[in-house]
């Protein structure tokens, strides 16, 4: 140790009275054990008290070894503490290092020690401070609950189509070409679903403004049912009102504010599919760097927790599948039996909405039913609407629950009651995340909380 009171090192960052000590040690040391060799040799060829004398100076010099290595251990730690106080740590990277202790396990040095609890200046502060960044963080994602919404589906969607890219990947395929695949596939589907619907739409768009003026003719004329309805319910009147008092300026802004609307939701869906691909592509690390948020004698168990909790998400996305297309055929059938025109289109517009729990399946039917009544009769309207509630029923009750108890293991009941509190709580998302939810929670207790209740003592 110089006289400044900083520590000496030699050309490797080492601090040199340490350096000095530990070599004498290790002098000391291999010096005992050869007197110790000697001992035994002497014992077997001429046992006696002079063996006896060499064991014990062999004893002796392995005692002065320990403490030759006691000293070396105390003369780095006076290092250490030297280095820790001199104004170096601050300019030179050398003392840095070794008052770091930096080695080839710890490239950063070891961590440093917690800090005193016991102190209530601390203690306060510390609590304090939690508290406020405990309310900036609520705020915070309360700001961005919509975006983290976003998130939610995207992570939901990303880990239910996780089987399918399993299933590539199993049979050689790179599993970035097996996410390409599957979003090929998708935005192929959903061009397929477009392109069948646009003509159909545009073709009835046209045939309704060429009968424009006929119902308008119909509407004057009190023979005619429309002309009832007119008179009963004073439509035209209605419509002139709205033309003078300003109408026509709500009506566009009504447009503009729809168009705003459309707008927003279809970014919304281009950024949910962005982030699907994302998660599908990262879904790996991304489940190792959770799982390494858990101490490293837990990791195994939470690996295997968590990957059960990723298979019954991903048999919950098959069993919506599989309900859907029970949907689609039942419509298709029902709808043909009607003569209910574009019945394909219609019946994987249903499909496609029964995705969405609680309302879509609704909205569905609603769909088809004017439908009916615009291009059919009444009573086919009236019919599809019978279909749909028994159907619905069918489904929420009997098909649903025993479709999703075989793929993602849970009873009937619990399924009900997770749809009707997540709906409740938040919404379509929570319809949506309800029943893996209510999984993994089922999955929790009976491999968490059960099995230490049952081995936790009386007392």
């Amino acid at each position: 140790m110089s006289a400044d009171g900083s520590a000496h090192e030699t050309g490797d960052g080492t601090p040199r009275s340490a350096a000095l000590t530990s070599a004498a040690a290790e002098r000391v040391s291999t010096s005992a054990e050869a007197t110790a060799q000697k001992a035994q040799r002497a014992e077997e060829l001429v046992p006696g008290p002079v063996t006896h004398e060499v064991a014990s100076s062999a004893q002796a010099t392995a005692q002065d070894a320990g403490a030759a290595e006691e000293q070396a251990r105390r003369a780095e730690e006076q290092a250490v503490a030297t280095a820790e106080q001199t104004d170096d740590l601050l300019l030179d990277e050398t003392a840095r290092r070794v008052a770091a202790q930096v080695s080839e396990e710890q490239p950063f040095g070891l961590p440093g020690r917690g800090g005193d609890l016991r102190s209530p200046l601390r203690w306060g502060f510390r609590v304090t401070i939690g508290g406020l960044l405990a309310l900036l963080l609520a705020r915070a994602l309360i700001g961005v609950a919509h975006e983290l919404l976003l998130i939610l589906i995207a992570v939901f969607v990303a880990i239910g189509l996780d089987p399918a890219v399993r299933f590539l990947t199993a049979r050689g395929m790179r599993r970035t070409f097996a996410v390409a695949l599957i979003a090929v596939g998708f935005l192929a589907a959903v061009a397929g679903f477009v392109a069948a619907a646009v003509p159909p739409l545009v073709k009835e768009a046209a045939e309704l403004s060429k009968r424009g003026p006929g119902y308008l003719q119909q509407l004057n004329d009190q023979h005619s049912a429309l002309g009832r309805l007119n008179l009963q319910y004073h439509v035209t009147d209605r419509l002139r009102a709205q033309a003078s008092g300003g109408g026509a300026l709500n009506a566009a802004g009504g447009l503009l504010h729809a168009g705003t609307v459309v707008l927003s939701v279809t970014f919304e869906v281009v950024i949910v599919l962005v982030l699907v691909i994302y998660f599908l592509a990262d879904l790996t690390k991304i489940k190792n760097a959770f799982y390494r948020l858990f101490p490293r004698h837990r990791r195994p168990r939470v690996g295997l927790l968590g990957d059960e909790v990723i298979a019954r998400v991903g048999g919950y996305v098959l069993g919506n599948v599989l309900t859907s297309i029970v949907a689609v055929i039942g419509n298709y059938i029902v709808l043909l039996a009607l003569h209910v025109p574009y019945a394909f289109v219609l019946s994987v517009l249903v499909g496609v909405l029964d995705l969405v729990p609680l309302v879509g399946s609704t909205i569905g039917g609603l769909i088809v039913a004017l439908v009916a009544l615009a291009t059919v009769s009444a009573t086919a309207a009236i019919i599809s609407v019978i279909y749909h509630v028994i159907y619905r029923l069918f489904e929420d009750y009997v098909l649903n629950p025993r479709v999703l108890r075989k793929t993602v293991d849970v009873s009937p009941v619990v399924t009900i009651v997770a749809v009707l509190l997540g709906g409740a709580l938040l919404g379509i998302t929570g319809a949506l995340i309800a029943v893996p939810a209510a999984a993994a929670v089922q999955l929790f207790l009976t491999e968490v909380v059960y099995p230490q209740r049952d081995t936790a003592s009386n007392t």
